[in-house]
Formats: structure tokens, sequence, C-alpha cells
């Protein structure tokens, strides 16, 4: 292989870009290919007569440090801070997020089962090595895991709960402490809690501004409308789609890590700890997000509203408007409902638009008479990693195999993880 060969990295989403931009500034010779028409993956922003539709909720929650200072800093002027304002509906009452802090809000019956469930959890010893569901119970309570916790998770993961570890929720579940607990039950305010209690957003445009702001004068190294097909690791070759055959001296993919996988084609690479068929190994849940434009505004301002109760279809709805008002026509409103499914299965039962509508109304987020004017239906097979005993048991391995065969998978599917965009 000549020394000329590229790092070739697979997928121009936000990380994908950012190793791009890493590696031009280092004067590495660097070729990007991605499948779609344009930059951005999950990131990219949809039009439709007016309305701006993103891939459901992509906000801007930076911590301190270098990420932050660069995005503020390149996006200076055009990003808007927001306070989070979200909430969970349920025995139909908006209780604000999150739940474990403000369950105050909801009937006095509930409070009391509540704080007495998490009093006894917290004198009980936490399991070892439990699975999401004793996690839960363990951390919260019964009665809290069972009215937010467990059901609003089922419907997101869609596998069961009981074979998810709850690795991933160190940094994404919020934990009050047990003085704050009791402060909720009391109906005091216990202060902010999670990742998410602020964000960024653009104040115009949508969050396909981020991986514009990230592309910007890597025009050259980046080939749109080119998929990769089949990864020669042997021959350190890939495939695209129209047959052409690209060198590379090192991979860097940010697709999927079961379809990164399934395109590998050198069998050798199982002695270095890749069990067979270890794509089919890998679980997620994929969702549908269905966006909405509106004649008119919503009834709510919240952010997003969590639906943890099953007679809902979907496990969230959030107002894209109430993140920015260009993002509407003047005097009009749009919202994404969120729901999962198995991969490779319709989500629902061919009435969904007939149920989400019915859902909205009944949740008062929409009023009577309000008009459908634009909608957009997108997809997303690929959503959230479930964290099972396989995915705990063989993860490392399969990527330090792809390593020894100079491939680096990364990002959110990439890595197969749980992450934010900041990680990307």
């Amino acid at each position: 292989m000549s020394h000329r060969e590229p790092v070739v990295i697979i997928g121009a989403g936000l990380a994908g870009l950012s190793a791009a931009r890493a590696l031009r500034r280092a004067d590495v010779e660097v070729l990007v290919l991605e499948r779609e028409n344009r930059v951005g993956g999950l990131c990219r922003t949809e039009t439709v007569d007016g309305f701006a539709f993103d891939y459901t909720g992509h906000l801007l929650h930076l911590r301190e440090g270098r990420v932050r200072d660069m995005i503020i800093g390149e996006l200076a002027g055009k990003l808007t801070e927001h306070v989070r304002n979200a909430s969970v509906f349920l025995k139909e009452t908006y209780v604000p997020f999150p739940i474990q802090a403000n369950f105050g809000s909801l009937r006095p019956n509930l409070v009391k089962r509540c704080i007495r469930d998490f009093r006894r959890a917290a004198k009980a010893v936490m399991p070892v090595d439990p699975s999401f569901v004793r996690w839960a119970r363990a951390q919260f309570g019964d009665t809290l895991a069972e009215l937010f916790m467990i059901p609003y998770n089922r419907k997101l993961y869609i596998h069961p709960l009981e074979e998810m570890e709850p690795s991933w929720t160190s940094w994404s579940v919020p934990r009050p402490t047990a003085e704050e607990m009791e402060m909720a039950a009391r109906g005091e305010d216990p202060g902010t809690f999670g990742y998410n209690a602020a964000f960024y957003y653009p104040t115009h445009g949508g969050i396909e501004m981020l991986p514009g702001m990230l592309s910007g004068g890597l025009d050259d190294i980046i080939a749109l409308n080119t998929g990769v097909v089949r990864i020669d690791a042997e021959r350190k070759v890939v495939t695209t789609d129209d047959g052409r055959e690209i060198g590379y001296r090192s991979l860097i993919s940010t697709t999927p890590l079961p379809a990164l996988l399934e395109m590998v084609t050198e069998p050798s690479w199982n002695s270095a700890g890749i069990p067979a068929g270890g794509a089919k190994k890998l679980r997620h849940s994929s969702v549908v997000g269905y966006c909405l434009g509106l004649d008119g505004p919503v009834l709510r301002d919240e952010h997003w509203i969590y639906f943890p109760e099953a007679n809902f279809p979907f496990y969230r709805v959030g107002v894209f408007t109430n993140f920015s008002a260009d993002l509407a026509p003047e005097g009009a409103s749009s919202l994404y409902v969120e729901v999962a499914h198995r991969p490779g299965e319709p989500p629902g039962n061919g009435s969904m638009g007939k149920q989400i509508m019915e859902g909205l109304k009944s949740a008062g987020i929409i009023p009577p008479g309000r008009r459908v004017v634009a909608r957009r239906v997108l997809a997303m097979p690929y959503a959230y990693v479930f964290y099972d005993r396989n995915r705990k048991d063989h993860l490392d391995g399969i990527l330090a195999g792809l390593r020894e065969h100079s491939i680096l998978s990364v990002g959110r599917y990439g890595a197969w993880e749980y992450s934010a965009m900041e990680d990307a």
C-alpha cells in the first residue's frame, strides 16, 4: 500500500466531520464518504412548506471545555440558550421533569407511596450487577419505578428491560439525594437536575447549522452520494455503491456498528476476538419521528414532554417552535412525535397518524380544530443502543478486533453507546 493512501472516513455526521477537521488540520490526507446528498447525518434539518423539521430533538447540552468553547465561538451570535422546560404527562397531570425530583405534583396518595417506597429502597442494599428493572426499583423505590422509570423505558427500548443493564444511566438519569426527594414529597423545589437542564439551539435554521459549520472548508474532501457496501480489511480497500474501490491507510467508521460488521469481508479477524455473528448480537430500538406543522399555536410551552403510559403510542413529544419560532411560518407552530419500534418492523398497526392526533388532543397539546398543514415522517433505523449483557461482554472485543485491522468505529452508533452530540 502506498503512503499516499488517505485516511477514509465513512459518514459525514458530527463524528465524521469532527475527525475530518482534526486530520485536515494535522495535514493528513483524508477522504470522507457520505451516502446522502448532504452532510449532517441525523443532524440534518428537512424543510416542508416553510416548516423546518429536525430528526426530532437535537439540542446542544454543552459542558465546560474545548468542545463548548469551539461551538459557541464558531457559532457566536447564532445560538440561543434555553433553560429546560419539560414535563411528564402522567395520570392526566403534567409533572415537571425530572419526575423523581417533582413527584409532589402528583395526587397525595401517590406522593405518599412514592416517598414511602423510596425510603424503603434507601435502606436496602443495591443488588450486585442488577438489571435495569432492579436498579430502578432500588434507586427510586417501587412506585416511581412503576409509574415512570419502567414503563417509559419499555416504550423507548422495546426489548425486555430485565435483560438491560443500567450503566447508561450514569450520566443520563438524574438522581436526587434523599434530602431532595424529601423536599419533592413536600412539594418544595429541590432545584434543577440532569445533563439537559440547559441547552443551546440555533436561533435560525434548525440544527443542520451545526454540521454546516463543521464541514466548512472540507468540500474538497467530502464525496456525497457515495455509500460503502464492502470493506476488505486484509487489502485495506472499501468498495462504494457504484463499484469503485478506494484504498486507505486507516478507516474511521461512523456507520452503526452492526452494519459495519456486515460490510467487513475479511474472515480472519474473528481470531482477534470478534464473536461469530457479532452484528446480530447487538440490539437496538428504531424510532420514527412524526413531524407536524400546524396552522396555529400549540397549547403547551414545554420544550418536550414524556409519555410513560401505554395508552399513548408515543414516548415523547417535542415542540420545535418552542426551541425557535423561526422553524415555522408566522402564526404557525410545529412539533415532533417520537414512536419507538423493533428494527425491521413498522411502528403501530397502520393507524398511527390517527392515534397520534387523538393523543395530542387528549393531552391538551393541540386544541380541537387545529389543522396539520405540513408533515414529514423521519425514520431513524438506529436510534437507541440496548445495553444488554451481550453488549457488555463483547463490545470491547469487537472494537479491539476492528482496531487491529486499522478500523476505528466511532460516534454514538459506531462506538455503540448512548451519548450526546457534544461527545461526537
